[in-house]
């Protein structure tokens, strides 16, 4: 890929595993929120292919690229919530917009996700009316409305305190388990995101890492090491949700 003459990334070949969570780093610049767009199919790369459950979207038609996209959330790093309406009805939308969902049932599948993330009395809620973590955890909310097979995360954690990051991150750890989701998520919050992740991909500009966590934190190469030494913790910690919901 390449904006503008600058090229973005090159030769890239990676997979995802199913029902996992695969943490993506990189410097500024490194093509980390492209490949989430790609995944997406919002860009088309200029070469190469994409292939989800074995069909590669690059080649499909609008009609059954939209069928794969049903099956992709999306958490926005602005969260990307509609200011005017409640938190209830920003989640209600697609459901409302893309399914045949009564009254009732939209309203048991909102409540259910509303309680995975913590926020069962923040329904009624505009969104600025919210703080910076709860935000968040509504953006996850109605990212996994419609009980998407990926789930696509652009810096779920930027601009949250310490605390925050941490709830966020087991939110995001316990939901990809209990939906068996494939969790794609970009941050610059290395020690945080190492933690949660069951593969790591480390995007350089001479070219892609991917392994284990551990791998990563044991790897003798410079440009993965200088990435990872300012901000890696030793202490990977059990993560609890504090004061979650039990899921």
């Amino acid at each position: 890929m390449a904006f503008d003459g600058r090229k973005v990334m090159d030769h890239l070949t990676c997979a995802f595993e199913r029902g996992r969570i695969t943490v993506i780093l990189g410097g500024s610049g490194s093509g980390k929120s492209t490949l989430l767009r790609l995944v997406a199919g919002l860009i088309v790369p200029q070469s190469g292919s994409i292939a989800i459950e074995g069909q590669d979207i690059t080649r499909l038609d609008d009609a059954d690229k939209y069928e794969i996209r049903r099956n992709i959330g999306m958490m926005f790093q602005q969260g990307a919530l509609l200011d005017s309406i409640s938190v209830f009805d920003n989640l209600a939308f697609p459901l409302r917009e893309h399914t045949e969902m009564s009254e009732a049932e939209i309203n048991e599948e909102v409540c259910d996700r509303l309680d995975a993330v913590g926020l069962a009395n923040a329904d009624r809620l505009l969104p600025g009316q919210l703080s910076g973590g709860m935000l968040k955890r509504a953006a996850l909310a109605r990212a996994i409305i419609q009980r998407p097979k990926i789930l696509l995360c652009d810096e779920p954690f930027s601009g949250l305190d310490p605390i925050s990051v941490k709830r966020i991150e087991a939110f995001l750890v316990h939901i990809n388990e209990r939906f068996d989701m494939t969790t794609l998520l970009v941050s610059h919050h290395v020690a945080t995101t190492l933690r949660m992740a069951d593969r790591v991909l480390v995007l350089t500009p001479a070219r892609a890492y991917m392994g284990s966590p551990e791998e990563m934190r044991n790897s003798d190469d410079p440009l993965i090491h200088n990435l990872l030494s300012d901000e890696l913790s030793d202490d990977i910690d059990e993560l609890e949700p504090e004061a979650g919901p039990q899921l």
